[in-house]
């Protein structure tokens, strides 16, 4: 039996992984408040069928309500490594095509 329970080990050693059905955030260590539903953590990035947190105002270091983490359908690591490629890609002065500079547009307003 120790024996499997090595084997196990050994092959589990590359990958990490959490899962919480359901997280309530109120006012946490951040000063986060929100909910995150079926999330998955893999390697120290979190993946959620649907998140949200935001920030209320407290008159000392955050002025106005700031949405601080959003995911929809598993889909926020996924552009946001499309928009470092995008912002990096302007950057470097890289020409963009047109529908390039349109995902740009949104993405910085999805990422702001």
């Amino acid at each position: 039996m120790r024996r499997h329970l090595e084997k196990i080990s050994w092959e589990t050693r590359k990958f990490h992984l959490i899962f919480n059905l359901i997280t309530l955030k109120i006012n946490d260590y951040h000063s986060n408040w929100g909910v995150n539903f079926f999330t998955i953590s893999k390697n120290h990035n979190a993946y959620s069928l649907l998140s949200f947190e935001f920030k209320l105002p407290n008159k000392t270091n955050i002025p106005k309500f700031r949405i601080s983490k959003w995911d929809f359908l598993f889909l926020r690591t996924p552009l946001f490594s499309l928009y470092e490629d995008l912002c990096e890609k302007n950057i470097w002065g890289d020409d963009l095509s047109h529908i390039d500079k349109l995902n740009l547009n949104i993405l910085e307003r999805l990422f702001r």
